[in-house]
């Protein structure tokens, strides 16, 4: 209950193991690759460094001396952060791997040490006061006792990887508290005990609370860093509190720890005071002075990674699983975030009733420091919702998209939602073809989709379908030739008769007086025929007077038109039917009525899609007249052999707004080849002995007059390769 209430889902093992190590090895090949060097060559190697599985050794195979010690800098260089980090499966995830990458590398820890030493005198330096001359030393005396202690373990790679390089963000503090005994375990296993030493040789862990903390990543301080004036005296007060929380991170004594939590307090005061100005508002000020990294059981109502991690320049990697919370979620204190989060002005990609990962996304992209990369796994619906619309574009134009994998067929979490990862480099995308994976029918089991030049995509890139390529030939839009409605709501209306009667109570499976029109839902449609009907009650008191969408009777009176069901994910081809013989349907089917066959019938549903030249102008709209003359160039037959093709069910897939579902207007788009009536001719031709073959028997086997009916259509769509054909690609 309380995961579904903050859309709290925990990323299985596999999937964390695979984004961790596609970002770190971007993040890395970015920092020690040189500027002229094989990008995708240090990439490739990294790729084996980061392997659990890759016996390299030493890595001596893979990276020369200098190399080496360019990767184990780029390594303690790293900033990565999870602004969502929960129990800390991403955070864990990167200690890891990175871990693992510095073993391979310095097997003896030799460089790893050396590192340190020169990284904490660099602190000292820029934090510690000349009056404390003893500090530095004794920072450089503890690095040496923990090397020489622990020479063969992890636990100095591990030690040093966490107080610099790891940070975790969530709005949940017992989330914090889950996530830094994560990483306590891992310290305290790389530590052997000895019995005859005090608390057996067992070192103090350190202190996590200013690299996990909780707070709302979404919100930040109204003024942030921009446009404050640093005075010597915010700077000194600055470096103190900086000096302050790295002596805490490894104090183990109590009354040590209480000491430097009261010096961080009494600093934050002087500093909140120190800022407040025309630059830094009171507010702010106020925030700075109460927020305590210390209190366990409180967040922060906003995050600055420079006033709580010291990270002033950006990171080099975000990555992690946001909540995932629909807009229209009746929960105070979503509504309260979203309103928070509107208000802050801080955001370019919301839109509509936008779902709470598309802040992340956006968070944490503008995090990163230019080059960085930023890798979240959140809801397919990023890539068809229309909410989330203007946030494709805006990534698009604004990020190098390096990869996107697609898990929409497959089940990532225990919950109904379907996910798609991404990794998106702080970077211009110009010249940049992004990677697009497929995961299907196990994640890791992966198939490359056809890709493009960023600059020539649009946001269907981030659909989980190969690229529609636009047929050579002319054609014309279905919507322009069919009206394409939804059939009527057979259930009473819930204002002017609730809970009347259903669907059951209206229909039957004999024709009489009551019930004289013949039914169908979309369970009785077959491909090419309806498979049988029912029969609806009608001209009564109640039908279809009382119905909750009625639509107009003239809609299914027509002499032909062509009905459809939903085409699932998984579904072969479109299921079309030609119905010649006025039959009604409820809304689980839509029908497709030529222009032609409504002449003359106005409403106001019709007049929705197009209007005629007397009626009152939009120009948005096309005139009726135009469409119904364009309408009747058309054989219904050919129309319906072009719907039931797997060129338009390629065109469906790759172009529809729902991973799941189709839509009436994803209908309305489709393509059909402009040709004249003797052109038609075969495809009506090829039509009619698949009707005359299912009418004499409703099993009987068209499969080779389907076959030569693709070929047909693909002809006229002007395609000359042969790999439309196969039902597996897509034009």
């Amino acid at each position: 209950t309380a995961r579904k209430a903050t859309g709290s889902y925990y990323t299985p093992r596999p999937v964390v193991d695979y984004m961790v190590g596609e970002a770190l090895a971007e993040a890395l090949a970015a920092r020690a690759a040189p500027a002229d060097g094989d990008a995708a060559f240090w990439r490739e190697r990294l790729g084996y460094l980061l392997d659990w599985e890759d016996a390299c050794g030493d890595a001596a195979e893979l990276f020369d001396a200098g190399e080496t010690d360019s990767l184990v800098r780029a390594v303690a260089g790293l900033r990565v952060l999870d602004p969502a980090a929960g129990s800390g499966a991403f955070p864990m995830g990167v200690l890891h791997r990175l871990t693992l990458a510095l073993r391979r590398l310095d097997p003896r820890n030799e460089r790893w040490e050396e590192l340190q030493r020169e990284l904490a005198t660099a602190r000292a330096g820029r934090a510690f006061h000349e009056s404390d001359p003893g500090a530095r030393e004794a920072e450089l005396t503890e690095i040496s006792r923990i090397f020489e202690t622990w020479r063969d373990s992890d636990f100095g790679r591990k030690l040093y990887l966490i107080q610099n390089c790891i940070y975790g963000v969530d709005v949940q503090p017992v989330a914090c508290q889950i996530a830094k005994l994560r990483f306590f375990i891992s310290l305290v296993i790389e530590q052997d005990p000895d019995p005859g030493a005090a608390n057996l040789g067992i070192r103090p862990l350190p202190n996590l609370e200013t690299r996990f903390v909780a707070a709302d990543a979404l919100l930040g301080l109204g003024a942030g860093r921009q446009g404050v004036l640093r005075s010597d005296e915010v700077q000194a007060l600055e470096d103190e509190l900086r000096r302050v929380r790295e002596s805490y991170f490894n104090a183990g004594a109590r009354d040590a720890k209480r000491r430097l939590r009261d010096r961080d307090k009494e600093l934050r005061a002087e500093l909140a005071q120190a800022l407040e100005g025309p630059e830094f508002g009171p507010d702010d000020a106020k925030a700075v002075a109460e927020w305590d990294p210390y209190d366990q059981n409180a967040h922060a109502g906003w995050f600055d990674p420079e006033w709580m991690f010291g990270v002033a320049d950006g990171f080099d990697v975000v990555l992690g699983n946001p909540p995932y919370v629909r807009a229209d979620f009746r929960d105070q204190r979503h509504k309260a975030t979203r309103a928070a989060v509107m208000a802050s002005g801080a955001y370019e990609t919301l839109w509509e009733k936008w779902d709470l990962f598309v802040p992340f996304m956006e968070k944490g992209f503008k995090l990163l420091r230019d080059g960085g990369v930023s890798s979240l796994i959140v809801s397919d619906a990023f890539g068809h919702a229309k909410y989330a619309l203007k946030a494709r574009e805006w990534f698009l134009r604004n990020a190098l998209v390096e990869r996107i994998d697609f898990f929409s067929r497959i089940r990532i979490f225990d919950a109904a939602v379907h996910n798609l990862s991404y990794l998106f480099r702080k970077a211009d995308g110009a010249k940049n073809e992004p990677l697009r994976r497929l995961h299907e029918p196990a994640f890791g089991e992966v198939t490359t989709l056809s890709t493009a030049g960023q600059k020539d995509l649009d946001e269907r890139a981030f659909f989980p379908e190969d690229l529609y390529r636009p047929p050579p030939a002319p054609t014309v839009r279905l919507g322009d030739l069919c009206y394409v409605s939804v059939g009527m709501v057979v259930h009473a209306h819930e204002r002017h008769a609730p809970g009347a009667f259903a669907l059951e109570d209206v229909v039957s499976d004999k024709k009489d007086e009551r019930h004289p029109k013949p039914f169908v839902e979309g369970k009785h449609l077959d491909r090419w025929l309806p498979a049988r009907n029912r029969w609806l009650e009608w001209g009564t008191e109640r039908a279809p007077a009382l119905f909750r969408r009625k639509t107009f009777p003239e809609l299914y009176d027509v002499e032909e038109k062509l009905l459809s069901i939903d085409m699932a994910a998984s579904d072969v081809r479109p299921r079309v039917a030609l119905d010649d013989r006025q039959l009604h349907h409820n809304h689980s089917i839509w029908c497709f009525v030529p222009w032609c066959s409504l002449h003359g019938i106005r409403n106001r549903s019709i007049r929705k899609q197009a209007r005629y030249k007397d009626e009152r102008k939009r120009d948005d709209l096309p005139f009726r007249e135009d469409l119904e003359h364009g309408s009747r160039r058309f054989s219904i037959k050919y129309l319906l052999g072009v719907m039931n093709s797997t060129a338009a069910r390629n065109f469906l897939r790759a172009r529809r707004r729902s991973n799941i579902h189709l839509y009436p207007d994803d209908w309305k788009e489709l393509p059909v080849p402009d040709v004249p009536p003797a052109a038609q001719r075969p495809v009506v031709d090829l039509v009619d002995g698949i009707l005359a073959a299912r009418r004499a028997d409703r099993n009987a086997d068209v499969t080779p007059m389907e076959r030569e009916l693709d070929e047909a259509v693909h002809a006229l769509y002007g395609f000359t390769d042969a790999g439309i054909m196969d039902g597996e690609k897509t034009p």
